[in-house]
Formats: structure tokens, sequence, C-alpha cells
């Protein structure tokens, strides 16, 4: 029941955020997650609770089957909670400045620190096999890709997106396929 539950929410995750993401403009500022959310903001608040909880429902279960002496995880997973609770609680409006500054407080919160968590996943597995490794470089490269595309371009929907597509769709990969067990790691 809990695969099919960890399965299920990231696959809905991934297809809502794609359909979120069409109510805006997918390469301009005004099409942001955020930006959306203003004038959907049941839809945003879905979208935020939807992705939170499969990305950290998966996290947590692939940090307690790989790395089982590590605690960090579940601290790492409460602030980026509240991170998301101030994203989805306050407006993304320039004109309410302390929301404003809560709410992306918040986003940058929740952000860095789902990037963090999901970074140190592969690194921390870096030994365990050649894929481990893989992923602890492409997961650095999509982060590096994603800070410098939006400190260029502000903030789009693609750009937001893409990291947390890559997290919704890896995860359930890591949790729940033989991809990531390397011989000497499946023997143990």
């Amino acid at each position: 029941m809990k695969k099919l539950f960890m399965i299920t929410s990231a696959v809905f995750s991934v297809v809502y955020t794609l359909w979120y993401m069409n109510f805006g403009s997918l390469t301009e500022n005004s099409g942001a997650l955020s930006k959306t959310g203003l004038i959907h903001p049941v839809y945003f608040t879905f979208w935020g609770i939807c992705v939170f909880t499969a990305l950290y429902a998966n996290l947590l279960l692939a940090y307690k089957t790989l790395i089982k002496e590590r605690k960090f995880q579940y601290f790492l997973c409460a602030f980026s909670a509240v991170g998301m609770i101030l994203t989805l609680t306050c407006d993304f409006d320039y004109t309410k400045k302390a929301q404003y500054f809560l709410h992306c407080a918040g986003s940058l919160t929740f952000s860095v620190l789902t990037v963090i968590c999901v970074f140190l996943l592969f690194l921390l597995n870096y030994k365990k096999g050649k894929l481990f490794a893989l992923f602890t470089y492409i997961t650095a490269a999509i982060s590096l890709t994603d800070l410098i595309f939006l400190l260029i371009f502000q903030e789009t929907a693609l750009i937001e997106a893409i990291p947390v597509l890559f997290a919704l769709i890896l995860l359930p990969v890591v949790n729940f396929t033989n991809l990531f067990k390397e011989k000497e790691y499946a023997a143990r």
C-alpha cells in the first residue's frame, strides 16, 4: 500500500505540475508558478501539497532504506515543510511587502533544502554504485544550471519545474526498482 501511494503520488504530482504550468507562460517571468498562484490560489495550494508530499515521502523512504544511521533528513524535511507552508499561505504580491517577503523566503527555503536533501542522498551513496555517482553529478548539474537560469532569466514555470520534475521521477525509481542496487550493495 505504501509503495502504491508513493508511486501514485509522484506520478500524479508530475502530471499535475505539467498541467498547472500551462496556466502561465512557460518561459516568461509572468508565468512563474507563484505568479500563476495569485490567479489560481486553490490550484497552487493543491500543487504545493501534492509536490511536497510526493517528494518527501519518497525522499524519507530512500534515506531510511539507503542511509539508516543518518537523521538529518528529518530536520531538512521539517524546515522545508515550514518553507512550503509560507509559500502557500503568503501571497506573491509585491504590494503586500511582508507577505511577499515571507512567500519568497519560504519558497527559497523549500527549494534549497529539497535540493540539498536530494543531492546528499546521492552523494552519501556515491561509492555504492555507478548510478549513484552519475546522479550525484546530474543533480549538481541540474541544480547549478537552474540557479544560473534563475539569476539570468528570473523565475519562469519551466526553470522552477525542471528540478521538481526530475526529483519526482527519479526518487520512485530509486525506491522501487533495482537499477540503483549494484551487485556489491545488493549482497549486503
